[in-house]
């Protein structure tokens, strides 16, 4: 009875002390394969694609010549593809690309007050997990849409957007193959993904994410659990794929640090490891795109905000990309400024030079400011960029960013001010600022241009009168226009944030002008040749 009872103590410890069947690393193994028939299903007779990358967040294999793969899976990690040039992924209902699998056995754990939904158990792994591809081609020139920071916190705010951004790109005017979106895609209502991606469908093309400050499970007590509710919505926060020769890699760079104590720029090792891990057999002539949400480097703010408005580790990616000739990065996150970096040696970057594009945001400066007939608010950002979006131009292993102005602010690129303005009286009141460009000449007086998106690689010339064009001054300013608004609005519910320093303001310092109606046309080209020109006329009276 006695051993009897030893055995039976044994054989429950052992049971006990077992390791849980779903916290157990698997095999993930399947096909990767062309499905002709777009059924989602791995038919008889379809064919399994080889070279394909797979991933399990950390490491990367290739299929085989029968589209076959086999790989580690660890519990609460996802199982992607990086989809090959020539091809393309199945899509849901709102166009976010099938590309991924949760295997998540028991679901995101209860480690904290979750408050938007998270993931649910996916229980024990398939026997097969295979991967739908779709015929494709390879395209030298193609189009991209590029976003930054939607960030709405209200339906009212998702219905500006619908109007600013849906209504201008509904039915896909541009042919861009797809969008990228710079994280924050919602203001820390994750009850907006469904919404927002619904209307974000209507462009009708694949829309790839990354995830933001504002798209994180702030509760989440560390790094690991803060992208719960963006991986059960849109899959993994890190991924890449290929189109045309360019290679994508869409980066988590938002270091959460846990509840309550904030976050820095910064990409983590595994992260990093599966960086390397990725690029390992991509050609050093292809274009590498990297999408991040906070910038890897700008200028903007950096004296205030230096880990939260850079990426820390920077110089450590640097490293990794160092054998590449061709590199373009994009991020989001500062409300204040579109800025362009030019990487170089002072970064310790020594091959070809290539741009840290900050872009200007889709909700600038946050949904703010008075409204337009539509009933939208104007979100211009602190630097006197209008609120709007992309179009990425790409020529081979090339690429050409092109900012397009939502349409409540302007139609072209240019805003041409006066400043100080001229000056007028009704002959009974102080002198006061023309609202309408005509009065007394002030001394000094300058033409101000800001050239949204702009940096100091481009030219803007000016023609006085009909007078031969010369060059303007670049300078690092506040926009006069915004500072007008923003002190109009100041304390009102129209109000804007304080001006910040712009990066693409030039200036033009008038000669005493005769009475009279005088002309400036300004002419604008920035560094990758797109054009822009307009022309501001004024009266000078005595």
């Amino acid at each position: 009875m006695k051993n009897h009872l030893l055995l039976m103590l044994f054989l429950y410890m052992a049971v006990a002390i077992q390791p849980n069947l779903y916290g157990q690393v698997s095999t993930a193994k399947g096909v990767v394969y062309l499905d002709n028939n777009e059924n989602g299903v791995y038919d008889t007779g379809e064919k399994g694609i080889e070279g394909v990358k797979v991933t399990n967040g950390l490491d990367v294999v290739k299929t085989n010549a029968q589209g076959q793969y086999e790989i580690k899976l660890p519990p609460e990690s996802i199982l992607s593809i990086s989809k090959p040039a020539g091809y393309s992924v199945p899509l849901s209902d709102v166009q976010l690309p099938q590309f991924y699998y949760l295997h998540y056995p028991n679901g995101t754990p209860s480690i904290a007050a979750w408050k938007w939904p998270v993931i649910q158990p996916t229980g024990q792994l398939p026997e097969t997990i295979n991967f739908a591809l779709l015929e494709g081609k390879v395209p030298r020139s193609f189009r991209g849409m590029g976003f930054a920071d939607p960030q709405t916190k209200t339906n009212e705010e998702l219905d500006m957007m619908r109007k600013d951004i849906v209504d201008e790109l509904f039915g896909n005017p541009y042919e861009a193959k797809f969008g990228l979106v710079a994280g924050d895609i919602v203001h820390e209502n994750l009850g907006l993904y469904e919404r927002h991606n619904r209307l974000m469908s209507q462009i009708g093309i694949p829309i790839w994410n990354v995830p933001g400050n504002h798209d994180l499970n702030l509760e989440s007590p560390n790094y690991q659990y803060a992208t719960q509710t963006f991986k059960k919505v849109f899959g993994p926060d890190y991924y890449s794929f290929d189109y045309g020769q360019v290679h994508f890699l869409a980066l988590n760079n938002v270091g959460f640090k846990g509840k309550g104590l904030g976050y820095e720029g910064h990409i983590d090792t595994k992260q990093m490891q599966w960086i390397i891990n990725d690029l390992k057999d991509v050609p050093s002539d292809k274009l590498i795109m990297i999408i991040t949400h906070i910038p890897l480097i700008t200028y903007a703010n950096e004296r205030t905000f230096p880990k939260i408005i850079n990426t820390v580790n920077f110089k450590e990616l640097l490293r990794i990309l160092k054998r590449f000739q061709y590199v373009y990065t994009i991020s989001g996150h500062d409300t204040s400024n579109s800025w362009k970096v030019k990487v170089d040696h002072s970064h310790g970057w020594y091959g070809r030079p290539f741009i840290a594009h900050t872009m200007a945001e889709v909700r600038g400066s946050g949904w703010q400011g008075p409204r337009d007939g539509r009933g939208v608010r104007s979100a211009t950002m602190a630097d006197g960029n209008p609120n709007g979006y992309y179009l990425f131009h790409f020529e081979g292993n090339k690429v050409k960013p092109q900012f397009i102005p939502a349409p409540n602010e302007s139609k072209g690129r240019l805003r041409i001010v006066l400043d100080p303005p001229l000056i007028v009286s009704n002959g009974t009141e102080p002198m006061q600022p023309s609202v309408l460009d005509r009065g007394v000449q002030p001394d000094p007086m300058f033409v101000v241009v800001n050239f949204f998106d702009g940096g100091e690689r481009d030219q803007v010339t000016i023609s006085l009168d009909g007078q031969a064009p010369i060059p303007l001054e670049y300078t690092e300013r506040t926009d006069p226009f915004y500072v007008k608004q923003y002190t109009k609005y100041k304390g009102t519910d129209d109000s804007l944030p304080p001006a910040a320093t712009s990066s693409h303001i030039w200036q033009f310092e008038l000669p005493r002008l005769e009475p009279g109606l005088h002309s400036a046309i300004i002419w604008a080209i920035d560094e990758f040749g797109f054009e822009e020109e307009e022309v501001l006329t004024f009266e000078i009276i005595k």
